[in-house]
């Protein structure tokens, strides 16, 4: 029963050690940096961009959801398919 718990510890300890190593940050927000205004206004830019980039996606969602709507419509009008003229 001592081995196992031993090596529950060192295994528990070498964990901790790689991950000591290593950090998880939000899109290149580092912690421990000191807060300039350069690296604010990077970090503002960031979440300025990457809003917009999900706004502008979601209203090409949305058009492409209304366009495709209105194409169905416009193919069977009340479950009747559109005759060529010709």
């Amino acid at each position: 029963m001592t081995k196992i718990k031993s090596k529950q510890q060192q295994l528990s300890t070498k964990i901790e050690n790689k991950l000591s190593k290593y950090y998880f940050d939000v899109q290149g927000i580092t912690p421990g940096v000191s807060l300039d205004e350069a690296y604010l206004a990077r970090v503002f830019t960031k979440i300025a961009v990457g809003s917009a980039t999900v706004w502008w996606s979601l209203l090409e969602v949305k058009d492409f959801l209304e366009l495709r709507k209105n194409l169905k419509t416009r193919r069977k009008p009340n479950g009747v398919p559109r005759k060529d003229t010709f």
